[in-house]
């Protein structure tokens, strides 16, 4: 049992359940007959242990029968964990390997945007770079200039100021000469002007006067008539020396002036420059940092994405294995079981019972002989037959191959090699290593086509597997996208409905306020109308005291007292005349002035009535505003959550179309592969299932072509 067990469990050679019911009763039975029966092994069951062997085999065979069903039980449990892990396992990595390439796709976009950031600063900093050398050369080449033009500048104007001193020297020994001729007769002064004279720069001098100041300097005479020329040519050249000083003075402050803006502004350029290209560096700096930093962020996110990548193709093949363990496992343990079951269908049978009682006796049966019983449980081995030619006995081997194998081929080439002539068997044996080649090459091509096969079965059964799942993914996050869709499509109908019941009851109030203000005014008009009718009255009352200048006195705005009068008088004996006198003009001032206090009071009253009605209806109307307003707020709120709404309802209505666009596409590929896999199906069914039958028979057509190449290819040396 051990044994069996073990060779189903290792994937050995499996009895068919009728075999392995026979060697197991067999086994079983031997085991009972040979050796007694221990006390405890049976236990208590259908049958009892005073019964026969078959019937100990009986509950042998349903303890275990017991114990594979509580095997299945225990090991279903095993399996469902590590199907429950392998199922979590893997959304948990594809949900992983999904969030990585979401941000393997933002570092990408991250990463780019750096590099071309680097790359503009990198451009702008080699720019300024430029522009701060071309600066510097500038202001170098600029101050190279300046100093050698004021180098000149200050050569020029010292000649010219020592030549205009001098000639202002010379002209003064000129003038002097003039007036004291003998002062020119001196040769000492003479000498002294033609020292001078030799002393002025060429420059300046024109050729006349150069020849006048010659000839001058030339004459020995005492007193030169021409001095007065001299002097003049003298004067001039002092004017133009003068002019020629101050206009090389002007030209050198102009351009000194010019120089020192030039620097001003290149000093003030190069300090921008410097700065800006500090600030670019400092952005580089950090871009960089930025993306060494985001670099190392994708190749994490690469690596950790490759390996969850590995370890879920990993685990998909590991849990398909072991999926496909189980269900092997599974598969061939209900098979042991119906075996069982069906073993103690059969010998638990009332008819069974009854013949094992009347067929198997105690003890084992000895003492019997070589009798007949009429089954033949010898095997049969084939012999060859070693006596005939070698021609006959090759004859011999391929025809029993041809038979065993079924090969028309070999068959062929038996006759063949049974016509052949005696000792011509050359041409029989190259046929037969043809033949031999060819079966080798038939042999390689089976075992190709099977392993194509099978590994195009594999394949086909892991793609399909995983559209399957990619598929089933896509209509649970349809699902999810519809339910979500469906929930927010619920918000947003609430929320219009709430919209519509806010701008109701915007309505509503506007409404009742406007008939509020509209009865406000009613009223008001109606005491102002009230109002102008009791002041008429009591003006028309008062007109009278007031024509005839009756004081009244104070009115008061109160009715206490308004309707006291006075008794009248009577006469006390009816003899006694009446008196006559007539009462005075004010003599009703006071009931008049009760008269006219009462309806101040109304009018008063009446006015109070205006100014609480106002009062109220500024009230009614600023609690009006407020609910307005609060109302406002509400609406514009619930206009921009139907708005949101409706933006994340758009966004899960792409999600969903492109889910469905990926389902499509998912399920497309998942029917070509369905379609592939039926256009294979027929050649590849046929080659794994005739593999072993055509692989034996050519085993057997080798072993015959062998045997009768041997035959003949003895009898060729011979």
């Amino acid at each position: 049992q051990a044994y069996l067990a073990r060779a189903k469990i290792i994937g050995g050679p499996t009895l068919h359940p009728t075999a392995m019911q026979n060697a197991l009763v067999a086994a079983i039975a031997v085991t009972l007959l040979l050796s007694p029966v221990s006390a405890g092994v049976a236990r208590s069951h259908a049958f009892t242990q005073t019964g026969t062997p078959v019937e100990r085999v009986v509950t042998l065979l349903t303890d275990l029968k017991e114990k594979l069903e509580m095997d299945e039980k225990v090991e279903q449990k095993v399996y469902d964990k590590y199907a429950c892990w392998c199922e979590h396992t893997t959304e948990r990595k594809a949900n992983a390997i999904s969030d990585a390439q979401d941000d393997i796709r933002s570092y990408g976009q991250t990463i780019l945007f750096l590099k071309g950031f680097i790359a503009t600063r990198a451009s702008e900093i080699a720019e300024l770079e430029a522009a701060i050398k071309a600066n510097k050369e500038a202001q170098a080449e600029a101050t190279a200039i300046r100093s050698k033009e004021n180098a000149e500048w200050v050569s020029e104007t010292t000649e010219l100021k020592e030549a205009i001193a001098a000639l202002e020297k010379a002209v003064t020994v000129l003038v002097e000469g003039s007036k004291q001729p003998a002062l020119l007769q001196a040769s000492t002064a003479k000498a002294q002007i033609k020292a001078i004279i030799l002393a002025l720069p060429a420059k300046g001098v024109k050729p006349e006067q150069m020849a006048l100041l010659s000839e001058f300097m030339g004459s020995d005479a005492g007193y030169a008539p021409q001095s007065m020329t001299v002097q003049g040519i003298l004067k001039d050249m002092y004017e133009t020396f003068t002019a020629d000083l101050e206009s090389a003075t002007q030209a050198e402050s102009t351009s000194n002036m010019n120089f020192e803006k030039f620097i001003a502004e290149k000093t003030t350029q190069l300090k921008e420059d410097e700065a800006e290209k500090l600030k670019k560096e400092g952005e580089k700096a950090e871009a960089e940092q930025r993306l060494a930093d985001t670099q190392n962020m994708y190749d994490a996110t690469v690596a950790q994405k490759e390996a969850d990548i590995k370890f879920f193709d990993e685990t998909k093949v590991a849990c398909q294995h072991k999926h496909d363990e189980w269900t092997t496992r599974s598969s061939l343990r209900d098979e042991e079981i119906e075996g069982m079951t069906k073993a103690l269908e059969i010998l638990t049978s009332d008819a069974a019972r009854e013949l094992f009682a009347s067929a198997i006796k105690a003890g084992k049966e000895t003492g019997m002989d070589s009798r007949d019983t009429g089954r033949d449980i010898t095997p049969s081995l084939l012999q060859l037959d070693n006596e005939g030619s070698p021609s006959a006995r090759a004859y011999a081997a391929m025809k029993s191959a041809a038979k065993d194998s079924r090969s028309f081929r070999l068959a062929a080439l038996a006759l063949e090699v049974r016509s052949a002539k005696a000792g011509h068997f050359e041409k029989v044996i190259m046929a037969i290593d043809n033949m031999v080649g060819m079966l080798k090459k038939e042999d390689a091509a089976d075992i190709a086509k099977r392993d194509q096969c099978k590994d195009e079965y594999l394949n086909i059964e892991s793609t399909v597997k995983d559209l399957d799942w990619k598929v089933e993914k896509n209509v649970a996050k349809i699902d999810k996208l519809t339910k979500l869709i469906e929930l927010r499509e619920g918000q947003k109908a609430r929320t219009i409905e709430q919209i519509n019941e806010v701008e109701a009851h915007m309505k509503a109030i506007t409404a009742e306020r406007t008939a509020e203000n509209a009865a406000f005014m009613a009223a008001k008009l109606e005491d102002q109308q009230a109002i102008d009718l009791l002041m008429a009255a009591r003006d028309a009352m008062a007109k009278f005291y007031k024509k005839n200048d009756i004081a009244m006195g104070p009115i008061q705005g109160s009715v206490k007292g308004v309707f006291a009068q006075q008794e009248p008088e009577f006469s006390v004996s009816a003899d006694q005349a009446p008196d006559a006198v007539f009462s005075d003009k004010s003599k009703r001032k006071g009931e008049s002035k009760d008269i006219v206090s009462i309806l101040t009071y109304i009018i008063e009253d009446l006015n109070d009535e205006i100014k609480n009605g106002m009062k109220n209806e500024e009230a009614s109307q600023v609690d009006y505003e407020e609910q307005m307003d609060t109302a406002e707020k509400l609406r514009e709120e619930l206009i921009a959550k139907k708005v949101s709404l409706e933006e994340s309802i758009a966004k899960r209505n792409e999600e969903k179309s492109a889910e469905i666009e990926d389902m499509n596409a998912n399920q497309k590929d998942l029917d070509d592969e369905i379609a592939y896999k039926n256009s294979i199906t027929p050649d590849c069914d046929w080659i794994i299932g005739a593999f072993e039958k055509r692989a034996a028979a050519r085993t057997s057509e080798t072993a015959g072509l062998s045997g009768a190449k041997d035959f003949l290819t003895g009898a060729a040396k011979a």
